[in-house]
Parts: structure tokens; sequence; C-alpha cells
């Protein structure tokens, strides 16, 4: 009997959030292979429940059956869930725009203002900035956002110009990096900093060329980002 109940209640628990997950398919949602291959584990295990009242030993085939067809489904599932808890990191980025001159490097940091999120830049990332070596003028456009989370990481993105065409920038394992758009691409700092493969990337807006889009590539494989919005003067001049 206690074979019975745990085969009946492991086929009927199992099967209840692959239902859940097809029916959405009704509302146009995709479904895939190993669901099905799952659901009918569960029906499997549920049959094996009855077997097991004549034939204890057929009953116990058909379990061992059934719950490998239902772990096609969840040890995915369940593999991925730790591949983004391992990997997971809280990335900062902020995006500096910068006009190239043979001048001293000038920084023009935002105004703190009051009850709103930090934007300002710390004096480490002011220090990094400088140690690129780039001059002229750079300032704000966003500072201190911040994706996912885990262990710390920071990007800092100073940028020329709208880009021209699609770029992927990897992000910083753990790190904190500055990339650089020079006239002919871009360029890390420092440039053995460990990546991940996971990737910020920049794309020109369909709609209006004087506006780049970002992107930030989560753990999960979803992105997250915002637009950056120049100058009208620089629409003309777009960069890589």
């Amino acid at each position: 009997m206690a074979l019975l109940l745990l085969y009946l209640a492991t086929g009927i628990a199992t099967a209840i959030p692959v239902v859940w997950a097809l029916g959405w398919a009704v509302w146009g949602a995709g479904t895939s292979l190993t669901e099905y291959i799952s659901l009918f584990g569960s029906l499997i295990l549920v049959v094996s429940a009855f077997v097991n009242l004549s034939n204890r030993r057929a009953a116990a085939r058909l379990a061992l059956v059934g719950v490998s067809a239902i772990w096609s489904l969840y040890l995915p599932g369940i593999v991925g869930v730790v591949r983004i808890r391992l990997t997971d990191q809280e990335l900062g980025l902020s995006v500096l725009l910068w006009k190239p001159a043979v001048a001293s490097l000038v920084i023009h940091d935002v105004q703190q203002i009051p009850n709103f999120p930090d934007m300002t830049l710390s004096p480490v990332e002011i220090q990094q900035i400088k140690s690129t070596g780039i001059t002229g003028e750079v300032s704000t456009h966003t500072a201190n956002n911040r994706y996912g989370t885990g262990k710390k990481s920071h990007v800092i993105l100073i940028m020329q110009k709208p880009v021209a065409k699609p770029v992927e920038l990897k992000e910083p394992d753990a790190a904190s990096v500055i990339y650089v758009q020079y006239a002919g691409g871009w360029k890390m700092f420092p440039a053995n900093a460990r990546t991940l493969e996971r990737k910020i990337r920049l794309q020109p807006d369909a709609q209006d060329p004087n506006q780049s889009l970002l992107g930030v590539e989560l753990a999960t494989g979803a992105s997250q980002g915002f637009g950056i919005l120049w100058p009208r003067a620089s629409s003309g001049n777009s960069e890589e």
C-alpha cells in the first residue's frame, strides 16, 4: 500500500506543473518535447501504482521508466537553476560621453540630487578613467545602474558617438573594467581582466539613429537595459 501511494502521489505531483505549463499553449506559449515525455512518465507512475497491487516487480520497473521520463524535464531545469546561481553577479554599469581633444582630461560629474539614486562617480572610478590615458572632456550620462545579484562587478562605458552597428562587449567576472570607444573600435582596460561569455550589447535604434540601445545579458539569459540619447549635432557621425 505504501508503494501504491508513493507512485500515485509522485505521478500526480509531477504532472500538475507540466499540465499547467502546457495549458499556456492556448495563449501562444511554446511547448517542448520533454514536457510531453515528462507528462507521459507521470502517467506511467500512476499506472505502476495500480500494477503494484498484483505485481510489485513489474510495478517497480514501470516506475523506473516513468521516473526517467520525468527527469528528462526536471533535471535540465535543476541544472539550469544551479548554473544561474553559481554564475550570477551584481553588475554595476556607468555610461560616460566623451569628447576627445588634445587638452588634459576633464571629467564633468553630475551633482547629486537629494532623494534620487546616487549617480556620482567614486574617487576610484575617476582614477580608473584617468588611467586609460584618454584626453578631452568626459561627462556622465548615467551611473551606478545595477543588474543581477551576487558577486560584484563594474563596467564603465566611455562612448564618443552612437554605434552604427551592433556591438558585443564581454561582461567582467567579479572585476571592474572600462570599455573605451575609439575610432577603430573598442578597447578594454585592464586588458587582462577576467570576463564571462555573457555580453553587454549596444545597437543603433532603428527609429532614431541618434540613439543607441544598451542591453545587459543576465545569468537567466534575459536582457535589461536602456537607451543612450545623444545630442543632435553628433547624429551624422556614428562610430562602431
